[in-house]
């Protein structure tokens, strides 16, 4: 790395299984691709196909583009927003396989689009694990800022989710940190108090939530962000940005 001689504190390498760095991708060409893994590919786990963009892609484009990130030591995972038009259909063994197919290795398990019974929830959780998938397990809901208003719900879920299989889960940004006049730290909180912080990756997309995440659970919570944040996030990380988090680095002797 440039500038070996300044020393900053070190991350482990990949493969990582916690402060774990979850891109959002919404549709990018593979060009943008290769430049971001140029720049962060060492910052970044997981790739996430997201917004059902890929609906709208060739499979070609699409196996293109996962195999470059499979070049670079980054898992790709399909967000869930087809996962529900699938299950709408009655096709989500065949989605789970066809995604299975094309070297993905995880696929979210949502609700945000379509009303869906817990049980269903977990038993598509089971169905895709049973495909050979890494289950990441959403909790929350866009556009609805009162999912958070029951704890005990919230706990419920992600104790279903658990006990079907799943992962990981993701915790919604919308009704937490997006959306509110105020982060809804107490909820967070609990959860990793009554669960792991290793448990869940949380939807982090603007830099004050960035910084509560990263200075009050520590440079190993998994954070899912946005492609242009990732080099901040991992200054962050290591304690170069935002009032240097994690201290000053021992001087030489």
């Amino acid at each position: 790395m440039a500038f070996s001689f300044v020393r900053v504190p070190p991350r482990p390498s990949k493969p990582r299984e916690r402060g774990l760095t979850v891109v959002a991708d919404r549709g990018i060409g593979v060009e943008r691709v290769k430049d971001l893994l140029d720049a962060a590919g060492e910052y970044i786990d997981f790739f996430k196909l997201g917004i059902g963009a890929y609906r709208l892609q060739r499979e070609e484009f699409l196996r293109r583009k996962i195999a470059v990130l499979h070049k670079a030591k980054v898992a790709v995972f399909f967000a869930g927003d087809l996962t529900e038009a699938a299950f709408q259909q009655g096709v989500s063994r065949q989605f789970y396989r066809k995604v299975k197919e094309l070297g993905a290795q995880a696929v979210e398990v949502s609700s945000a689009q379509v009303t869906m019974s817990l049980k269903d929830k977990c038993g598509l959780i089971e169905l895709a694990a049973d495909c050979g998938l890494k289950v990441i397990a959403e909790a929350g809901q866009k556009g609805h800022e009162d999912w958070t208003n029951s704890q005990s719900y919230v706990f419920a879920q992600v104790e279903a989710y658990r006990k079907a299989g799943a992962w990981r889960v993701l915790v919604q940004g919308e009704g937490v940190s997006e959306g509110v006049e105020e982060m809804k730290e107490q909820l967070i909180l609990n959860l990793v108090a009554r669960f792991d912080v290793e448990d869940f990756i949380f939807q982090a997309k603007d830099g004050k939530s960035q910084t509560w995440y990263i200075g009050t659970l520590g440079n190993n919570v998994n954070l899912d962000i946005d492609d242009h944040q990732v080099i901040d996030v991992e200054l962050m990380r290591r304690g170069i940005r935002k009032r240097s988090i994690f201290g000053l680095v021992g001087s030489a002797s």
